[in-house]
């Protein structure tokens, strides 16, 4: 049987390593272990190993507190320490800018609000009246009778709450206010000690407390850059916006979701404007002191990114998505823009997914 040694962690949560002139993927492996591979399946370019032996242990692996951990497949790196998770995410995100030849003299800075009992937004399927996730690499379910990386008062609602829904269901809570969706049609969130209602159907990050590490950055550098105005693009409910108000920024919110414009305009009572519309069909802003932009996992794309460059000096670039930010970095940089600072927020862990933010100022790289 293939002998093979995992070399690093990939941006899917698999360690890679190279044997016999093959790629190997290799789930729940850590880098310098060695595995014994059983069985692989032929895809493209490598071949996922379905089943194999550890041979060769590394000291960051850990036992898994999750009894439904390799069944289900919602986590991918729970078999490894929480510190060395982030310091695979960090190495993920250097790896990523290096493949796109963005050279840069900034050491990615790491922030957490913590591994378990947080998450308060997740979709479960009813499977015969309890909550199910899909299984490992699969469009099949399994029921889950507990979840650690969620708020427990908040699986207890769902695992209630459950039986009354059919198929696919986005669940969310609020721990400060005992707020419960879908059983509600507004929730209120508190971020920071700011208080704000979130509709049915809008977006909100997985905790309050990543959303206000996010907050936090963001006024750092509103304040950095002293701006007297704003744009806030995929604003939502007008999370950034509340905060950017309050320190007397002038806020010009742009947002297509209807549920989300009616709670930017409830939120922030006329403290700032709200634009109902597309902001990837823009094809101009007017001047501004900032752009905050949060925008799908697509990205801004290279339009956007150049009208953003056109009507600012400074940039706060949020991504769930890492290799779309890269991507959209080069227009940036382009455009003379420099990198002042890059944060990785994990407010996925023990999954391979994390958030980007990227501080952006054409004034200077410090």
């Amino acid at each position: 049987m293939t002998e093979v040694r995992i070399a690093k962690i990939i941006s899917n949560g698999c360690g890679i390593g190279w044997a016999e002139g093959k790629t190997f993927f290799v789930p729940y492996t850590l880098p310098g272990e060695i595995v014994r591979v059983k069985s692989a399946l032929k895809e493209k370019s490598f071949f996922y190993v379905e089943d194999h032996e550890l041979i060769g242990t590394s000291p960051e692996r850990r036992k898994p507190f999750c009894k439904h951990y390799g069944i289900c497949g919602g986590c991918l790196l729970q078999h490894a320490s929480y510190p060395a998770q982030l310091r695979m995410k960090k190495a993920i995100f250097s790896e990523l800018l290096r493949q796109n030849q963005i050279d840069l003299d900034i050491d990615p800075v790491v922030v957490t609000p913590g591994e378990t009992g947080l998450r308060t937004r997740a979709k479960f399927f009813s499977l015969k009246g309890k909550p199910a996730y899909r299984r490992k690499r699969s469009s099949d379910f399994v029921q889950i009778d507990d979840c650690p990386l969620l708020d427990p008062v908040f699986f207890e609602k769902i695992v209630r709450d459950i039986p009354k829904r059919h198929g696919d269901t986005q669940f969310e809570y609020s721990k400060f206010t005992g707020d419960f969706m879908p059983g509600a049609e507004t929730l209120r969130k508190s971020v920071n000690g700011k208080t704000m209602k979130i509709r049915r159907n809008s977006f909100f990050q997985s905790s309050e407390e990543g959303a206000g590490i996010m907050c936090s950055l963001v006024m750092r550098e509103a304040e950095a850059a002293k701006a007297e105005n704003a744009v806030d693009l995929f604003c939502g409910s007008g999370l950034f916006s509340l905060f950017l108000t309050d320190k007397g920024i002038k806020t010009t919110g742009f947002e297509i979701e209807e549920a989300a414009c009616i709670s930017y305009a409830e939120n922030l009572g006329g403290k700032a404007e709200i634009v109902k519309m597309n902001a990837y069909s823009l094809e101009r802003l007017e001047k501004t002191g900032l752009v905050v932009a949060d925008p799908p996992r697509a990205g801004l794309g290279a339009k956007l990114s150049g009208i953003i460059c056109d009507c600012t000096e400074n940039v706060v670039y949020i991504a769930c998505e890492p290799p779309n930010l890269v991507r959209d970095l080069k227009t940036f940089l382009a455009k003379g823009f420099c990198v002042k600072h890059f944060y990785i927020i994990d407010l996925f862990p023990d999954t391979p997914h994390f958030e980007t933010v990227a501080v952006l100022s054409r004034e200077t790289g410090k």
